[in-house]
């Protein structure tokens, strides 16, 4: 059973190129009693994934989060 679960999520920086995306339709769906981990290199946008997830920054690109 999916306890979170993100449909085409996509984020571009306010002062980056208009079709410059740092994700671009994203898909996943997290499990309950699953545990989780982010990792890539530095600037590869992990906080931002994180933000998203959490609410603290808005998509600028999707068809709906759940």
């Amino acid at each position: 059973m999916g306890i979170l679960k993100l449909e085409n999520v996509g984020y571009r920086y306010k002062d980056a190129p208009k079709d410059t995306y740092v994700f671009e339709n994203i898909n996943y769906e997290f499990e309950q009693g699953k545990m989780y981990a982010v990792k890539g290199k530095s600037g590869s946008g992990k906080t931002t994934l994180l933000s998203l997830i959490t609410g603290l920054e808005k998509c600028t690109r999707r068809k709906s989060a759940i």
